[in-house]
């Protein structure tokens, strides 16, 4: 399914590219490790970049007991095993729980402005994709669209189970409307769910 990003004004309680996000007040924010290429991460926080609402997207495999999966970039280079770009953070929770809201977010000190998005409401388009007919674009699931090198497959590290693709983030979108972002050589930021539970580590793989 195609998210199809559009400019708009979303706040944290839509579905979005770039917005804000639903994020509790005594909660922690995400915080890069400093595990990059860029020497300026050790600290920086992460950026908000997507946020689907389980009553938006049903498609999503959200575990038991949540509606809302908000995906955080760190916006430095990053020698990632399969990828080199953002580092990404996935966090899985129950929207119902946010009560008081975090009063601003942490903004990073440094940033490679290819990686920031800018802010976008969604228009999904739902269709079913085939192997030999690959979007490109911003989507939930599908196939990957692999161009600048060969299939990779994905394994848990944790549990030994299949990483299937859950999202992609794309520098260009079919429409023409594009977040500005750029991974890669103008190709996707791929992200890989365990099938067994996707809390498990994840996969990322740039192409």
């Amino acid at each position: 399914m195609l998210l199809n990003p559009l400019e708009g004004d979303p706040t944290d309680a839509d579905s979005h590219i770039g917005g804000p996000m639903l994020w509790p007040i005594d909660e922690p924010w995400p915080h890069c490790d400093g595990a990059a290429h860029d020497p300026a991460s050790g600290g920086e926080p992460f950026v908000g970049a997507v946020q689907l609402y389980r009553r938006d997207f049903p498609e999503v495999p959200f575990p038991e007991g949540t509606d809302l999966l908000q995906v955080f970039l760190c916006t430095l280079h990053h020698d990632l095993p399969h990828a080199y770009g953002p580092d990404v953070r996935l966090v899985w929770r129950d929207s119902t729980t946010v009560f008081e809201l975090i009063e601003e977010e942490p903004e990073p000190h440094a940033q490679v402005e290819a990686y920031v998005p800018t802010v976008n409401v969604l228009e999904p388009i739902r269709y079913t994709e085939h192997a030999d007919k690959v979007s490109g674009g911003t989507k939930i699931g599908g196939w990957t669209a692999w161009w600048q090198s060969g299939p990779v497959e994905f394994t848990c590290p944790d549990c030994g189970a299949e990483q299937r693709q859950t999202l992609s983030l794309a520098t260009h979108e079919p429409s023409g409307d594009d977040v500005e972002w750029e991974f890669g050589r103008e190709g996707n930021l791929n992200i890989f769910t365990c099938v067994r539970d996707v809390r498990h580590p994840i996969g990322v793989h740039v192409d």
